[in-house]
């Protein structure tokens, strides 16, 4: 991929019109431009997981004889996403998370939580927002 620096004082990366270091500018992941020029957040991952993906690589090559290439899926072992985020919900279902943080994340792909949301862009948050006022006031009970 290549990397393009994005500034401070440039138009922000994810779309929210404003200035980058009003928006996502410090906020633990940076921007890298794909190769169609599409920018997509890149966020660092801790040891731990990036001795989760060489344990994977190694499990590849042991099993295909060769380096996963881009298409190929590097966790061939795990059930197809949808499947993954039912259990998701049927857990938060089953921990009794707020009905409306469900809803969110069925809508919206993430969760977002207090160790989390420096993590986002803030038009992400303001859309999670908008979908859980939204989810209340739909079902709020009558007066």
């Amino acid at each position: 991929m290549a990397r393009r620096d994005y500034s401070r004082n440039s138009p922000c990366p994810c779309g929210s019109g404003k200035k980058h270091k009003h928006c996502c500018w410090g906020k633990g992941f940076s921007w890298v431009e794909e190769a169609q020029g599409q920018p997509v957040r890149e966020i660092p991952l801790p040891a731990e997981g990036l001795a989760v993906v060489e344990e994977q690589r190694q499990e590849f090559r042991r099993r295909f004889g060769r380096d996963p290439g881009p298409d190929d899926r590097l966790f061939f072992h795990a059930p197809p996403l949808e499947h993954v985020e039912h259990h998701l919900v049927e857990a938060m279902k089953a921990a009794g998370l707020d009905p409306a943080f469900i809803h969110a994340f069925e809508q919206t792909g993430f969760l977002v939580t207090t160790d989390n949301q420096h993590l986002i862009p803030k038009h992400d948050l303001e859309a999670w927002q908008a979908v859980v006022a939204d989810f209340r006031a739909r079902t709020r009970p009558a007066s």
